[in-house]
């Protein structure tokens, strides 16, 4: 990874070589134009930007209208990673995130409603059959546009933040040697994005149904929060990188406690339990 990221550094053509192979590849593109941002500025970063979307530019106008969310997502990672660069504030990049996947996928439901249209028939079809294998009701909610689409948003969010992780990592390991870790270490929201997200969550799971689905989009500042202060609690004690591989296997298997995650990262943004955490000797 860190011949990779020597390379996409070493100029302008590699990195938008890279970029522009990055379309086929997840992660690689958005993860290379956040990384040219970060350490040479918006300018830099924008020249490879449009190479890192030329594929989907191309797709859009052969009628291909799910790559639409392509270049929102990809967008959506310059900006976040243009606020990195500027602020050093993760709470604010993942917020602007959020905002622009949320963003990119009204406008797909509003520009290209028949794309929209035929992921919720996929949708439908795989409901139909999980209900047909399960013999107790799924509770889950039917599909239809609000569900697709938050499903879309959460998708592409989830994507432009890891994309945006990967590439801070990077940059740790060229220019900042171990500053990674300590950065996410210290990921907490202040309170007024923390008030943001929880009332969009609170509100999405008062509404149900379709509209609830919506949580796991305005949820996702809190919960990188939330995993900060873990990776932070993990480290003040001195214990295993074990740990961490439990903790992500447990999101996976218990849904609870990505819940967990979140409510304790809200409390966290006033209570600031990573302040009292004291070094093992």
């Amino acid at each position: 990874m860190r011949a990779l990221a020597d390379f996409i550094m070493r100029g302008r053509t590699q990195a938008a070589i890279v970029a522009l192979i990055g379309h086929w590849i997840p992660l690689l593109g958005p993860a290379t134009v956040a990384l040219v941002t970060l350490r040479r500025g918006a300018a830099n970063g924008v020249l490879i930007l449009l190479w890192a979307i030329l594929p989907a530019v191309v797709l859009l106008l052969l009628k291909q209208h799910n790559a639409l969310l392509a270049v929102t997502g990809v967008i959506s990672v310059y900006i976040g990673a243009l606020i990195l660069h500027r602020t050093a504030l993760w709470q604010y990049a993942l917020m602007a995130l959020v905002a622009c996947n949320t963003l990119g996928a009204l406008l797909l439901a509003l520009l290209q409603p028949e794309a929209v249209n035929h992921m919720l028939a996929l949708c439908t079809e795989l409901f139909k059959q999980l209900q047909a294998q399960s013999e107790q009701p799924l509770g889950l909610p039917v599909p239809d546009t609000t569900l697709v689409l938050a499903l879309l948003a959460a998708m592409t969010a989830l994507s432009g933040a890891l994309g945006l992780i990967l590439a801070r990592w990077w940059q740790a390991l060229l220019y900042n040697p171990g500053g990674f870790a300590a950065e996410f270490r210290a990921l907490r929201l202040a309170p007024l994005p923390a008030t943001v997200c929880a009332a969009a969550v609170a509100y999405c799971y008062w509404r149900g149904g379709s509209t609830g689905m919506w949580v796991l989009v305005f949820a996702q500042p809190l919960l990188f929060a939330g995993i900060a202060l873990v990776h932070a609690f993990i480290a003040a004690r001195g214990m295993g990188v074990q740990w961490l591989v439990m903790l992500y296997i447990a999101m996976v298997v218990l849904q609870p406690l990505t819940a967990l995650l979140v409510i304790v990262a809200f409390c966290d943004t006033w209570l600031n339990f990573r302040g009292r955490l004291r070094p093992k000797a």
